[in-house]
């Protein structure tokens, strides 16, 4: 290789090898996915659905209550969240 794309394809040595997270981390972001699904349940009905602008293949309808739920149920979102997470 020549030019000035080389540095696209040279490895980075600096990089660790991933490490799996703590059985602590796993179970909190098991309960975090749950709560998730509980919370969208929840505020499904009372989110807005604006399809408007959005392209043909786009995944918006599986995930417009994250996009566009009032600020209430954002709020109770973070919330419970970072309780889920202990931050």
């Amino acid at each position: 290789m020549t030019g000035p794309e080389r540095h696209l394809y040279q490895p980075d040595l600096d990089r660790q090898p991933p490490k799996r997270p703590s059985a602590d981390r796993v179970r909190r972001l098991r309960e975090l996915a749950q709560w998730h699904d509980e919370w969208v349940a929840k505020w499904a009905d009372r989110a807005g659905f604006r399809p408007e602008g959005r392209k043909p293949d786009s995944d918006y309808n599986l995930h417009h209550v994250d996009l566009d739920a009032p600020a209430e149920a954002q709020e109770e979102f973070y919330r419970r969240a970072r309780e889920i997470m202990g931050e």
